[in-house]
C-alpha cells in the first residue's frame, strides 16, 4: 500500500468575501491539509481572529455536501477527531509578521486508513469550496495552501461526513435538532454560545437526549457538563499557546461519543429508520450548532 501527497493550491491569494473552488484528486482520499497563510495587522492576531477569516469550508461529492463548517468549528473538530488542536504559528505581536495555521479536513477517523476514506471519483465530481470573510482588521494578505493525501490502491468501505446544523433554542423547553438519516453516527459534537463561566450555570444547550424513531437511543439524558467532560476525555486538555495558561479553550463545545474505542462497536445506526432527533433543553435563547459525525458506506 502506498499513499501520495500532492498540492492542490500553492499559495493562492484569496480576496475579501470571496468563494474559491478547487477540484480534488480522483484516487481514494484520506484527508486534506488546509493551510491559511497571512500577515499580522499592527499587532498579534489571536487564534479566534484568525479563524474568523474562514467563513466556511465545504467539500461536495457528486454535488452533495459531505463536509461543511466554519474555520472556528473546524479547528475544534480537528481536536475532537484527531486528539490534538492545530497550533497557530509564530505568535508574535509584530506588524506584518508572517504566520500560518494548518488544519485537517478528515474523511476518516484514523488518517491514512485504507479501510476508511473517500472512494475513487471521476475528475470534477469531488470539489472543495472555501468562503472567506469580509474583514481585514486583524490579518491581511491571506493565501491558501491545500494538499491532498490519496491512498493508492485502497478500497475504503466507508468515509466520514461532518456537517453543521444551526438552532436558536427556546429557553426552558426541549428543542429539536433534526439529524440527517440513513447513515451511522460516530458522534455528535455540539456548540453552545452560553456555558457556565461566571456566577450562573446557564447553558444554551443545557441538557440533551437522542431519539431514533421517537425512542431514546444510547443517550437517554446527559447534561452539558458531562458532554463537555466527554470531549476533554476524548482529546485531553488543550489550550492555546498564549498567556491564558490553564484556560479551557474548548469550553463552548461538547461531544456525544459513539466511537469511544475508535472502532464501530457503539455506532448509532439510522439506516431504515424514520427519524433521528437530538432533543436539546435550552437554558437561554442563544445560538446552538450541532455537528453530526456520520459514517457513510462507500
Amino acid at each position: 500500500m502506498k499513499y501520495r501527497r500532492s498540492v492542490i493550491a500553492q499559495d493562492q491569494s484569496v480576496a475579501l468575501s470571496s468563494i474559491t473552488t478547487f477540484d480534488l484528486p480522483v484516487n481514494p482520499l484520506s484527508f486534506l491539509m488546509f493551510t491559511m497563510r497571512f500577515l499580522n495587522v499592527t499587532d498579534e492576531a489571536t487564534l479566534a481572529q484568525v479563524l474568523a477569516r474562514i467563513t466556511n469550508v465545504t467539500v461536495t461529492r457528486f454535488g452533495a455536501t459531505i463536509f461543511s463548517m466554519s474555520g472556528t468549528d473546524m479547528h475544534k473538530v480537528n481536536a475532537i477527531m484527531l486528539g490534538n488542536a492545530p497550533i497557530l504559528s509564530n505568535q508574535v505581536a509584530t506588524d506584518n509578521a508572517a504566520r500560518y495555521l494548518s488544519m485537517v479536513v478528515p474523511f476518516s477517523r484514523a488518517l491514512y486508513s485504507p479501510l476508511e476514506g473517500l472512494p475513487a471519483t471521476q475528475r470534477g465530481e469531488l470539489k472543495l469550496q472555501v468562503e472567506m470573510s469580509a474583514s481585514e482588521t486583524d490579518v491581511d494578505n491571506v493565501s491558501l495552501q491545500i494538499e491532498a493525501v490519496e491512498m493508492l490502491g485502497a478500497t475504503p468501505k466507508q468515509y466520514l461526513k461532518i456537517t453543521t446544523l444551526s438552532l436558536t433554542p427556546v429557553s426552558g423547553v426541549e428543542n429539536d435538532a433534526v439529524l440527517p438519516m440513513g447513515n451511522k453516527y460516530a458522534g455528535i459534537a455540539i456548540f453552545s454560545t452560553t456555558v457556565p463561566t461566571g456566577t450562573a450555570f446557564t447553558t444554551s444547550a443545557d441538557k440533551v437526549r437522542l431519539l431514533i424513531d421517537n425512542v431514546e437511543d444510547t443517550v437517554a439524558a446527559s447534561n452539558w457538563e458531562s458532554i463537555h467532560g466527554e470531549l476533554i476525555r476524548k482529546m485531553g486538555h488543550r489550550q492555546d499557546y498564549d498567556a491564558s495558561a490553564d484556560n479551557d479553550d474548548f469550553s463552548l463545545y461538547g461531544l456525544l461519543d459513539f466511537s469511544p474505542l475508535n472502532d464501530d462497536s457503539y455506532l448509532v445506526d439510522t439506516k431504515g429508520k424514520s427519524s433521528a432527533v437530538l432533543k436539546i433543553t435550552g437554558g437561554d435563547t442563544n445560538a446552538i450548532r450541532v455537528f453530526p459525525i456520520e459514517i457513510v458506506a462507500a
